[in-house]
């Protein structure tokens, strides 16, 4: 069921089914690691924030343009954040039903 679907962007739809609302901030944090103070202005100009961002970008438009997700841009602030859709959450449910029978059958 959820084939075509990276494992960012199924972190991305689990992450908003568990707290219901991701910031790109969270997103960055907590896929990459990163705490906040080292990836902001710190970072805007690296290699690898940059990098970080344009895949995360490609990622969230990817999930909103299949109608998973909706985007809300400046809700905290300047950040951008998502939210699932009810298709997005119907395949969320899946993919975490999916992850519980492999985990279960190991």
């Amino acid at each position: 069921m959820s084939r075509g679907i990276s494992d960012l962007q199924k972190g991305i739809l689990l992450g908003c089914l568990e707290k219901g609302f991701l910031s790109t901030q969270d997103i960055l944090c907590w896929w990459w690691g990163w705490e906040p103070a080292e990836w902001g202005a710190k970072k805007a100009g690296s290699h690898q924030y940059n990098a970080a961002h344009a895949s995360l970008s490609r990622s969230l438009d990817r999930l909103w343009r299949r109608g998973l997700v909706t985007i809300w841009k400046s809700i905290t602030g300047s950040a951008t954040a998502v939210t699932l859709t009810p298709h997005g959450q119907e395949l969320a449910e899946a993919i975490s039903e999916e992850e519980t029978e492999d985990t279960v059958n190991g």
